[in-house]
């Protein structure tokens, strides 16, 4: 659904709580009171807000707001060959609306507005996680059996996610929020990096088990990583088992994030 000429486009399902909220245009969402949560750069910046909801408590909801690419990082992006399909908040809406078209967990998206040059997304919170590198970090022995089952959802969700011809450019145990209370189910989270069927190849999938590897490997053993390749390998019909040159320059990526992290 779109308001405001086309600079706001809303999830028809929250139409009633934008209303409520009086948030009908690019100015008004833009504008809403919030308060920081994170500043990854000086261009894009997320923020906590609560909207009136037509229940007794309010609903939690994060607004990330983008700024225009300085000439130097645009620069950057071409001659690293990333993709840019869309521009700012654009890419990650698109990028949630297709996780949720092919089944994928993660956050509800509100609304999206743009408006010369800047942009925002506004999203609903996700309560109750834990993030899987939390979870990980805690699993003794007596954990086995959970820990195996939540390194089975990951391959699920990367193998859906590849398969569906998307790669998430910053896919780290970090951005994995855990809800215990509906059986370890995850939500993959900021979305804003996303490359589409367009744009994808074996290069980000590379880069994304690459990225995965990388996270867990104060965790996960040996044994770990056969298992989530057998998983992640089946969504293929065993094909990407028996690509030996996919595994080791995914093996070559990780331990140069890592030479790289320090």
């Amino acid at each position: 659904m779109q308001k405001d000429d086309g600079k706001l486009l809303v999830n028809e399902e929250f139409s009633g709580l934008l209303a409520l909220n009086g948030i009908s245009s690019f100015d008004k969402i833009w504008n809403i009171p919030s308060e920081p949560v994170k500043k990854v750069v000086k261009q894009r910046g997320t923020e906590r807000i609560f909207l009136k909801s037509p229940g007794s408590a309010p609903l939690e909801a994060y607004i990330k707001r983008y700024r225009p690419e300085p000439l130097k990082e645009k620069i950057k992006n071409i001659l690293s060959f990333r993709p840019n399909r869309y521009p700012g908040a654009l890419n990650e809406w698109n990028a949630v609306v297709e996780f949720h078209r092919n089944n994928l967990p993660t956050m509800l998206p509100i609304a999206c507005a743009s408006k010369d040059g800047d942009s925002c997304i506004l999203i609903l919170g996700i309560a109750g996680y834990r993030r899987a590198s939390s979870l990980f970090a805690e699993f003794s022995g007596k954990d086995r059996i959970r820990r195996r089952r939540l390194i089975g959802k990951i391959a699920e969700l990367a193998a859906g996610m590849h398969s569906a011809g998307m790669a998430h450019q910053d896919f780290y145990l970090v951005h994995m929020f855990v809800r215990e209370n509906e059986d370890d189910k995850i939500y993959l989270i900021d979305l804003q990096r996303v490359v589409f069927k367009e744009d994808f190849s074996d290069r980000w999938r590379v880069k994304d088990l690459a990225q995965l590897l990388f996270s867990s490997g104060k965790f996960a053993s040996r044994t770990d990583m056969m298992y989530f390749w057998k998983i992640y390998g089946g969504a293929s019909g065993g094909k990407m088992l028996r690509d030996k040159a996919l595994i080791t320059k995914i093996m070559r990526k990780a331990a140069s994030i890592r030479k790289h992290a320090g």
